[in-house]
């Protein structure tokens, strides 16, 4: 197996979880983050290097003489979105200048665009691998002036870490009458993020619509809207007869966020916009609440070989969204034959396919350079 450097700015969900799939996977991984990082867990094993304070071009040069002595046989750059610093630009011709490192980039999430003025686009040009969560990310890199025709490219969503993220210990103190409340008829939960209030906005169509058959749980809160807006909302939703068919949770640990959803009827994402970590975020407590996803087709597209419309999810058509969801709601219930959560402890490959993909570019790649 290889020695791999995985640079990421941050020390998070997504950057710790692809660590720990390379290690399990026999790599030598070594994650080289922010000065001051570190994990809430065990390193099993992965070698953790906190070093950059500012990500500047003076601390990329500083590093290059000790990454020369570790030998990596693989720099895998981890772009949460299209922007990179100095830093990162010296990392990336470092490992081009070394003719035994394979440069590997996984960029999770295209909102500027590739454009001539993004240094992003040429560090993809560059690289001897591209990964990006979905098959319509990957389209998006045709056009690029690649320097290399073996460069591999893949399919690579976050990874989906299955551990449990609420703890025992957290408290439910001041949300047993929240708990109790949900308790006396059915509801759907839903993400609430809207900064403010308005009634002809699709979010709020699709609320609208779906308390006139169940209760509607926002997960999130409203604090930040005036007043006033709260007041409209209450009002506007009283109007179609659904005063008492929506409530907001304001913020809940994880711990009661998990009861809500094991108790719900589904829990509802689509025709909101997350980018790939944010939506796997989602799938990770949907997973662990045991829950019916509703998705639309863009959203089924981050993980997509886990999902099967009406099997163990439903996926609404993202161009014709609020005709899909009206269809769904006119179902006598929502239940389906199939627990995404018990499929993936029986069928690990579903998770482990991407990174055998990864491991496959990765060999590929390795053997052009011997």
């Amino acid at each position: 197996m290889a020695k791999i450097i995985l640079v990421s700015k941050k020390l998070n969900a997504t950057s710790w979880q692809l660590a720990k799939a390379l290690k399990s996977q026999q790599h030598e991984v070594i994650l080289l983050t922010s000065y001051g990082e570190a994990p809430e867990e065990d390193t099993d094993g992965i070698e953790l290097m906190s070093y950059f304070k500012t990500w500047n071009l003076l601390e990329g040069l500083r590093i290059i003489p000790g990454l020369f002595g570790l030998q990596p046989q693989i720099l895998h750059l981890l772009l949460e979105e299209d922007k990179m610093n100095l830093a990162q630009m010296v990392l990336s011709t470092f490992a081009k200048s070394h003719p035994t490192c394979v440069l590997t980039t996984s960029l999770l999430d295209i909102r500027r665009g590739l454009t001539r003025r993004n240094p992003v686009r040429y560090l993809i040009e560059e690289s001897d691998i591209i990964t990006c969560p979905t098959v319509e990310a990957l389209g998006q890199l045709r056009g690029l002036d690649v320097r290399s025709m073996r460069q591999g490219r893949g399919i690579l969503p976050p990874v989906l870490g299955l551990k449990s993220d609420s703890s025992d210990s957290e408290s439910e103190d001041g949300h047993e009458d929240l708990l109790e409340h949900l308790a006396a008829a059915p509801y759907v939960v839903m993400p609430f993020h809207e900064p403010h209030f308005d009634a002809d906005g699709s979010a709020f169509i699709r609320i609208r619509t779906i308390a006139q058959k169940y209760k509607v749980v926002l997960w999130g809160s409203y604090s930040h809207w005036s007043l006033r807006d709260r007041k409209k909302f209450a009002a506007w939703m009283k109007a179609f007869q659904c005063e008492n068919n929506w409530i907001v949770t304001g913020n809940i640990s994880a711990k009661i966020g998990q009861k809500i959803l094991e108790k719900s009827t589904a829990f509802f994402l689509a025709g909101q916009s997350f980018n790939p970590v944010e939506i796997t975020e989602y799938y990770i407590k949907a997973i662990h609440g045991h829950c019916v996803l509703v998705l639309d087709s863009k959203q089924s597209s981050v993980h997509s070989d886990l999902w099967k419309s009406t099997v163990n999810c439903w996926i609404l058509d993202y161009e014709k969204l609020q005709k899909d969801l009206v269809k769904l709601l006119a179902k006598p219930h929502l239940q389906l034959p199939e627990s995404i959560s018990a499929q993936l402890s029986q069928d690990r490959h579903l998770i482990d396919s991407s990174l055998n993909e990864l491991n496959r570019l990765y060999n590929k790649a390795l053997n052009h350079l011997r």
